[in-house]
């Protein structure tokens, strides 16, 4: 919202035009000195005579110079040439027709000066007379007059003055307020989006009160864009306040900020409050805009705004905070975004205009801003405005010296909301900024990066100069002086070491430690260790410069958080016992037992000793009674569980994944009632589950690949509530004389019982499990639930009969090279993965995946089924002939015949690609079709993914075909023309378009059109609300590669289609 003109080069709030005869001693004296009163700059002439037909040229500035025009149009106005040249000038002034002029009909009848009329007429009259050379003025005059009386302003008769004049002066002073807020908008970057998400939150068009939220940290502009809307919108309201709630408030300065809210929004100065004066008595029949800025507590708003019926119908009262949990459930709130780096260049581009500086240097200095202040308005203005006055070497040393030590301003505004904070609060405050920021998102929240470096900044000045006497240690210089010297003290709270960074050998003595009895978090690690092979490796290369002392302690009973990687001794010491300990991390460690007896860790809720490769059984669980996760990952000498594990009432996460030693589990661990997610896989020689091992009832993931048990329990299949079974990669006769029982030596079948209880199962991995040619699957249809099934890399030729499967969406046969044809598949399927099912054929399987998903009956409201992710990959190197466009190379561009159809429906796209190397990576598909209306485009968005299990590539040409839907419909003759281009967006660059094509798709329409092969819905009996999807002719298609246009003749659209690779 640009103003048309700038309330900075005005020197004068407003001009007085009048006819001093008339006015001057009554009406225009008091209006004058209420305009005063106000604080308004407003040009008087106080000496009003006519000093010749044409006025002065200090008039002609003055009126130049003037943001606002009152004109007092009394009996006697139009009898003066100054007065009338003088309203010609302020309209020439007023060019971009905004409300700037504002006319008063003082004693006058507003049709007499429009009309010109009585007096007016009179006078103008008299002029004509006495300029007849010169009747082209008057006519000006006569048009000037004429357009004024137009205008909105006030007619006086019958009015009460002072009432009058009140209004007016009002009205003026609100524009003046619009006006000068409206000139700073032209500068603020950003602020018309996020107005505008900020009035639909308000919902001004309608008459209930609202309140409204606007949050975010220190220095983002919730002040600003409180004040932008304020200025745009108070003049749809009786009374407006614009209330500061200072930094430092207290309880005590409730009633003082009461009387400011009343005095302004009663427009009485000086109001004061004697008893309990109450908000809603003065206000609830008054339509008012309320904006309280800064507030820090709940007591405030309570006070101030505690409910909705205090304010009269249409009000809007608007919060602005830090603490966004001050909202009830009834008040939303919009939370103000950072700018990204456009917005953030355009500030500074703003900020560098009263300084010479070359373009490169802007370029190169808001960079390294922009880098700096993260989004964040505050500071990009303190340093824009700090920096770009400085020469480039000056600003290159500050910015070094930013990276120690934080800019005073930035930070005190920062501040404030720590200050805001309980102790247990600001604690929590500091270990996110020193320690967790970027974190497991499941365990702490993110942090702005100047927020975290205002957090550190604190810690520093606890001690500036002694690291061991402050609570909190991170620089690795500071640890490795504070452990050398002994120097740590009971201030330390928590120390992260980074050992990457370690280049002598560093001594971990009792000694060292035995000052910290505070200490509540210590992690040990390297930053460099990035898998677990190298990590492993590193860590030996690393952790021979750790030296232990002899009969090391940990000194601190404190202790919560404990994470060591690639902890060198065989155990945790003797004597450790930090009975308030919560997690326990000791990953890639050369512990061989974890302690010796039991330990009382009640508290302990997460270990994870995994790839401790050394490991050989796990301790004591009998007194680690609130363990919920429990990770042995890769502890590939481990052999044995203790028994004590079945007694974890509130275990829910057990990971046993590649224990390669490990063959049994004790027979407790199925009275793990909480258990939740159980990861066997990879355990080679694990040979039984336990018995019972249906009473872990609460079983929703089990992961169990590549295990050869002899005897699976049927009670598995009595678990009601599993959700996720994988037994990827169990093959071979051990595995097979349990799973699938052996009808014939050629022939295995999997069974699932008629009374399987199964009724969660969503996900299920069969792949890689050596099913072959005669295997019976045919009980998987009593999985009613499932969801996802993954059959690749088997031998069966054969699939059954899927259809039963009504919410079956994703199927995985990737490398199923004997299979010769697809089964019946319901109507749900949105995602068929035939990689390298090279004995399928292409155009067969793709028509039969196609009647599964739209030959069935479909009600009307399950037309959303046809969603768009809707997508198959297969064998082959020919595009189905029904899919009419189609084109050699990745482009086509076609006009589309939609005048045969009522209803278009959607797209069927299709492509064929060749892998030109091996990609061990899941393939994301990607589309986006731009569709030209003639007058306006419109874009429609897809994507759908193809997880890869192996790390086969793709054998040859395949065929990757999907439905894009359009909704709502089109209508008949709204889609004109269609480019499509098609991509493959690959880290490697694997692969190579050969072919695409197009289909359309209709719903509702009879046929009637000749030689277009499509897919078309035809339309049922009325009384049955039914689509039936039918293939229409099969004729050759329509090759496209020479129907472009021009950019003359139309205006090309796209439809972009992308696959991504991603690690897998």
């Amino acid at each position: 919202m640009a103003a048309a003109f700038s309330s900075s080069q005005k020197r004068y709030d407003v001009f007085l035009s009048f006819r001093g005869e008339d006015t001057r001693n009554n009406f225009t004296a008091h209006l004058l000195q209420e305009l005063r009163t106000k604080g308004i700059n407003t040009f008087f002439d106080e000496d009003k005579l006519e000093r010749g037909r044409v006025i002065s040229p200090a008039l002609i500035t003055a009126i130049e110079n003037s943001m606002f025009f009152i004109i007092v149009l009394s009996e006697n106005y139009a009898s003066s040439r100054w007065c009338l040249e003088e309203m010609v000038k302020i309209l020439e002034c007023n060019k971009s027709k905004e409300e700037r002029v504002l006319p008063i009909f003082h004693n006058v009848d507003p049709s007499d000066v429009r009309n010109h009329r009585g007096n007016f007429g009179e006078a103008l009259a008299k002029h004509e007379e006495n300029l007849e050379e010169n009747r082209e003025r008057v006519k000006i005059w006569r048009d000037a007059l004429t357009e004024v009386a137009n205008l909105s302003g006030w007619d006086s008769r019958n009015k009460n003055e002072p009432l009058l004049i009140k209004e007016i002066v009002g009205k003026l002073l609100k524009k003046l307020l619009n006006t000068s807020t409206n000139d700073t908008e032209e500068n603020l970057v950003g602020i018309q989006s996020r107005i505008q998400e900020l009035r639909m939150l308000l919902c001004l068009q309608l008459d209930d009160v609202r309140m409204v939220g606007i949050c975010g940290m220190g220095g983002i502009g919730k002040t600003t864009l409180a004040r932008a809307i304020y200025s745009q919108i108070s003049d749809q309201f009786e009374a407006c306040s614009f209330l500061e709630i200072a930094n430092d408030f207290k309880e005590q300065d409730l009633t003082s900020s009461t009387e400011k809210l009343l005095s302004q929004l009663l427009e009485e100065e000086n109001l004061k409050i004697k008893g309990s004066t109450s908000i809603k008595a003065r206000l609830h029949s008054r339509k008012v805009l309320v904006v309280l800025d800064n507030v820090n507590n709940l007591t405030i708003l309570e006070h101030l705004a505690g409910k909705q019926d205090w304010f009269g119908q249409g009000s809007r009262i608007i919060i602005t905070t830090r603490d966004k949990h001050l909202f009830s459930h009834g008040v939303n709130y919009y939370e103000v975004t950072k700018f990204n780096d456009d917005e953030a260049f355009e500030f500074l581009k703003h900020h560098s205009l009263k300084y010479a500086l070359l373009e490169n240097d802007l370029k190169e200095l808001s960079r390294e801003i922009i880098s700096y202040a993260q989004g964040l308005p505050l500071a990009l203005r303190v340093l824009g405005s700090l920096l770009f006055g400085m020469n480039k070497d000056e600003w290159r040393d500050y910015l070094v010296k930013l990276k120690s030590t934080p800019n005073i301003e930035i930070q005190e505004v920062l501040r404030l909301s720590y200050d805001r904070l309980d102790d247990e609060e600001k604690n929590i405050f500091l270990d996110i900024a020193c320690f967790f920021k970027g974190e497991d998102k499941d365990h702490v929240l993110e942090m702005h990066d100047l927020i975290q470096e205002m957090g550190k900044e604190i810690v520093r000045q606890e001690c500036p100069k002694e690291p061991g006497r402050r609570s909190r240690l991170w620089l690795h210089e500071d640890i490795f002086d504070v452990l050398k010297k002994n120097m740590g003290s009971e201030k330390i709270e928590g120390i992260f070491l980074d050992l990457s960074h370690l280049e002598d050998i560093l001594d971990f003595t009792t000694e060292a430690f035995a000052g910290m009895k505070k200490l509540r978090l210590l992690k040990v690690y390297n930053s460099k260790s990035i898998s677990s092979d190298f990590g492993d490796t590193f860590n030996n290369k690393v952790n021979c410069r750790v030296r232990f002392a002899h009969e090391f302690k940990f000194c601190s009973n404190d202790l919560r958080y404990l994470y060591w990687h690639g902890y060198s001794l065989k155990s945790l010491p003797n004597d450790f016992s930090p009975k308030h300990l919560v997690e326990l991390s000791m990953p890639y460690s050369h512990i061989k037992k974890l302690w010796k007896g039991i330990k009382v860790l009640e508290r302990l809720k997460s270990m994870d000793l995994s790839h401790s490769k050394y490991l050989i059984q796990t301790p004591d669980f009998s007194r680690i009674t609130d363990l919920e996760r429990l990770v042995l990952e890769g502890c590939i000498n481990l052999r044995k569980v203790h028994p004590s594990l079945g007694d974890l009432k509130k275990l829910n996460f057990l990971s046993l994944k590649n224990c390669k030693m490990l063959r049994r589990l004790p027979s407790r661990i199925c009275n793990l009632k909480s258990l939740e997610t159980f990861i066997i896989s990879s355990c080679s020689k694990f040979e039984e589950f336990p018995e019972n091992f249906e009473n872990l009832e609460m079983l929703k993931e089990l992961h169990a690949d590549g295990i050869v048990v002899r005897v699976l329990p049927p009670s598995i299949f009595s678990m009601r509530n599993l959700e996720k079974l994988s037994f990827r990669g169990c093959k071979g006769p051990a595995f097979a004389s349990w799973l699938w029982p052996k009808r014939s030596s050629n022939s295995i079948c999997f069974t699932v019982p008629s009374s399987s209880n199964l009724c969660s199962l969503m996900k299920l991995d069969l792949s890689d499990c050596n099913i072959s040619y005669g295997a019976n699957l045919g009980s998987l249809g009593f999985l009613s639930s499932l969801k996802a099934l993954n059959l690749s890399g088997n031998n069966f030729v054969t699939l059954p009969n899927m259809s039963g499967l009504s919410h079956l969406r994703w199927l995985q046969l990737e490398n199923c090279k004997r299979l010769q044809a697809l089964p019946q598949f319901p109507s749900s399927i949105c995602c068929l993965n035939a990689r390298n099912c090279t004995s399928l054929g292409t155009t067969e399987s793709l028509n039969l995946l196609l009647t599964a998903k739209v030959h069935t009956p479909l009600r009307t409201w399950e037309l959303k089924s046809l969603d768009s992710r809707f997508g198959v990959l297969i064998p082959g190197n020919r595009i189905p002939d029904w899919i009419r466009y189609q084109s050699s190379g990745n482009v086509i561009e076609a006009d589309l015949p939609l005048n045969c159809s009522t209803n278009f429906l959607g797209f069927a796209l299709a492509f064929v690609f060749v892998c030109q190397s091996p990609s061990p990576c899941t393939t994301w598909f990607h589309a986006r079709v731009f569709l030209d209306f003639g007058t306006c485009c419109r874009s429609i968005n897809t994507y759908f993914y193809f997880p890869r299990f192996s790390q086969h590539h793709c054998d040859g040409d395949h065929v990757l075909l999907s439905y894009l839907p359009v909704q709502p419909p089109l209508s008949r003759h709204q889609v004109i023309h269609i480019k499509a281009s098609f991509y493959i967006v690959s880290l490697f660059k694997h692969y190579e378009i050969k072919r695409c094509g197009l289909g359309l798709m209709y719903v509702n329409e009879e046929v009637n059109c000749e030689d277009v092969p499509m897919i078309q819905f035809s339309t049922p009996p009325p009384n049955n609300s039914t689509l039936v999807l039918k293939e229409i002719s099969a004729g050759e298609p329509i090759e496209c590669e020479d129907m472009t246009m021009t950019q003359n003749q139309r205006r090309p659209v796209e439809v972009i289609f992308k696959l991504h690779e991603i690690e897998f």
